[in-house]
């Protein structure tokens, strides 16, 4: 009789062991699968950028990450985090060049790959037609590794949010309209060489302080494309609009080594693919949507000038080349 209770015991033990074994339920949330496969882990890659989400750039990125999860199946998807919440555009550039972010936007490569710097220049492009065309050219795709290779990510498609223009609370059309006004500008080159091309004194306030700057008169007026001046408010503080043309605001996306090594060739190719259409679809929108911004200025309450003599800015480009290399 022990013999048999030590048995059953045995026995009961080692089915207990069994039923020990199994696994426990996960938390992880997956897609599930409808035709029996094992199911589809979803990876999120975080997304910073500096833009409200009305702007073309946050929800080209929104319709981007739409197009991105049906095309992976579920496998990848952005995790986007607008208007600075996760970092500023520098550290958010740092972020990703230590691995820590896995992409962002960068406008400027012109610290680690200074020729680049033209991509930014002053009246450097002449039309959306013209930036085109370079888009089109074998330049183009060779500038956009070469700035991977510099800044140490891989550099995706480029895009612009339109031609930078000037607000202030005076017209502003000449040299002389710029004596003893404080102009707010972008804190990297080559946005510090408008100080000589306009004759300006400049300050580097951050995006988000700039309303009130401009509000409580710290600084006098500021240039940006229409999408920001509008997603902005900046009619609210300014009175006048005027149309210097004088930068194309061009952006692009870039995403970690780390990141782009840890995906499949195909899911690399489906992030070009993805990418390249959210370049597209911003350059597309800012040129559908500019008579509208200007107008929205208009009806906001600010001064359209729009013929502008810009030969005298112009002809102060060389000059703002030759002291940046003094």
């Amino acid at each position: 009789m022990k013999r048999f209770v030590a048995l059953l015991l045995v026995v009961l033990m080692i089915f207990g062991a069994v039923g020990c074994g199994k696994s426990a339920p996960s938390n992880e949330a997956t897609p599930s699968s409808e035709n029996g496969e094992a199911p589809v882990k979803t990876r999120k890659l975080t997304f910073s950028h500096v833009f409200q989400t009305n702007h073309p750039v946050h929800i080209a990125l929104t319709e981007a990450n739409e197009m991105l999860k049906e095309k992976t199946g579920g496998r990848l998807e952005l995790e986007i985090y607008p208007n600075a919440t996760y970092a500023t555009y520098n550290d958010a550039v740092s972020a990703v060049r230590m691995g820590n972010l896995d992409m962002t936007c960068l406008d400027s490569a012109s610290d680690w790959l200074p020729k680049s710097g033209v991509l930014l220049g002053p009246y450097v492009f002449r039309s959306y037609e013209h930036w085109k065309n370079f888009k089109s050219s074998d330049i183009y795709e060779d500038l956009k590794k070469e700035i991977g290779e510099a800044v140490g990510v891989v550099q995706l498609d480029m895009y612009n949010f339109g031609f930078r223009h000037m607000t202030g609370n005076k017209p502003l059309t000449t040299l002389e309209d710029f004596d003893d006004i404080v102009l707010r500008c972008v804190d990297f080159p080559p946005y510090s060489e408008l100080a000589v091309i306009f004759d300006a004194s400049v300050t580097a306030t951050p995006i988000g302080e700039v309303y009130m700057a401009l509000q409580t008169g710290l600084v006098d007026a500021q240039e940006n494309p229409l999408t920001q001046i509008t997603t902005m408010k900046f009619y609210e503080v300014q009175d006048y609009l005027m149309l210097t043309g004088h930068m194309l605001a061009v952006s692009s996306t870039i995403i970690s080594q780390d990141a782009w090594n840890s995906l499949s060739k195909e899911d690399q190719e489906i992030l070009k693919e993805v990418f390249r259409y959210e370049a597209d679809l911003i350059d597309q929108m800012v040129i559908e949507n500019e008579s509208a911004l200007i107008q929205q200025c208009i009806d906001e309450g600010m001064t359209l000038i729009s013929d502008i003599d810009t030969t005298p800015f112009k002809e102060r480009v060389p000059l703002a080349k030759k002291l940046k290399k003094l």
